[in-house]
């Protein structure tokens, strides 16, 4: 028996007993594999990836011509030789039982390539294709502003998402598995709550933001020419959704973006598929969401001042007794946490109490002397 507990995913993909439980699910082949990964959960996220790789390989076959595939063959023909690879029979069927192990990662990865380009030839990212690509995973809830103003939206982990006008936004119900992912449209202002096992990735058309946690704002509206990530504090890593395509594909083990400091602009230009980083100039600054710019930071500042200053910067109404909480003054830094630990960490100060009612928050507390 073969020992797969080393296998890649391009190894599982060109195997004949893997191919066949993926493609038709055979009783035999489905008892035997569902047998191994349950005693090998480690592989799982492999088997994802080589499951991926066979399904795209079969879902576009027929539109990839003979001149391509002889093409990536002259390829893998041409590197074989190089490398001294053993001469090997390209030609059996429906599989590459008689390559070479490293011809066939090669084939592979070189067929998962013409894949790619097929696809992104066809499509270009959106709102609604991107929504039916993450959502597969848990269910999603959307959120749409038709209003005027923005509005407040508090994510499962806590994390904070200011949405503006004539925007949407998806999310699940609860984040699974080892990443948050939601998807944009339009102009939102983002607060990440920090979780380093669990990067947080944004969806907007065809860019993807990365962030472990972080503020920041992304304008990706529909008809714009360009998508536009502003970063406020932390780093966000950004890259096209067609570097996306290409890791799952297993063309690109390492998914690189061009990484994003505070006070600084990423600009994608969409006719050209490429990336501006640009610092972040004054009057950019003001036609932001006021949050892009609020500080923070408070010095013997009143506490009814404070809940005024966050009021209006998430556009959320904080209800509080404001004759017992009259003389309460508050110093403090808070950087880019979501709101609910800002409240958390005035709350603590003050000795309060809040909770999330009615879509507001209400704060209880003794007040001060």
């Amino acid at each position: 028996m073969l020992d797969y507990s080393q296998y890649t995913a391009n190894e599982f993909a060109l195997d004949a007993s893997f191919r066949k439980w993926v493609l038709k699910n055979t009783p035999t082949e489905s008892t035997f594999w569902e047998n191994w990964l349950a005693q090998h959960p480690e592989k799982y996220e492999t088997i994802q990836q080589a499951k991926a790789i066979i399904v795209a390989l079969r879902n576009v076959q027929e539109e990839i011509g003979e001149e391509e595939i002889a093409a990536a063959i002259a390829k893998i023909v041409d590197i074989a030789e190089q490398r001294s690879i053993k001469k090997v029979n390209f030609w059996q069927h429906s599989t590459f039982r008689k390559l070479s192990l490293a011809a066939s990662v090669l084939l592979v990865t070189l067929l998962s390539y013409v894949v790619f380009e097929k696809l992104s030839e066809k499509e270009t990212p959106t709102y609604s294709n991107s929504v039916a690509k993450v959502a597969q995973k848990t269910k999603f809830i959307e959120i749409k502003n038709t209003s005027s103003t923005s509005k407040l939206i508090t994510l499962s982990d806590g994390s904070s998402v200011v949405l503006q006008a004539d925007s949407k936004l998806s999310y699940p119900e609860k984040f699974t598995g080892d990443t948050r992912e939601v998807v944009l449209s339009g102009e939102a202002f983002f607060e990440i709550a920090k979780n380093p096992n669990k990067p947080f990735f944004v969806y907007a058309n065809e860019v993807v933001a990365k962030v472990l946690g972080t503020s920041f704002t992304i304008k990706a509206f529909e008809d714009d020419k360009q998508v536009q990530v502003f970063v406020k504090t932390g780093k966000v890593s950004v890259f096209s959704q067609k570097n996306v395509a290409l890791k799952e594909q297993q063309v690109s083990k390492v998914l690189t973006g061009l990484l994003v400091l505070p006070n600084q602009q990423a600009t994608f230009i969409r006719p050209k598929w490429q990336f501006k980083r640009a610092e972040l100039t004054a009057p950019q600054i003001v036609s932001l969401p006021a949050i892009q710019s609020q500080s923070f930071v408070f010095k013997n500042k009143s506490v009814l001042e404070v809940f005024d200053i966050l009021e209006n910067a998430y556009g959320i109404e904080i209800e509080y007794d404001k004759t017992l909480m009259a003389s309460c003054e508050l110093t403090a830094e808070l950087g880019d946490e979501p709101l609910a630990e800002k409240i958390n960490l005035i709350c603590e100060v003050l000795e309060a109490k809040y909770e999330m009612k009615d879509g507001k928050i209400v704060i209880e507390g003794k007040g001060c002397k």
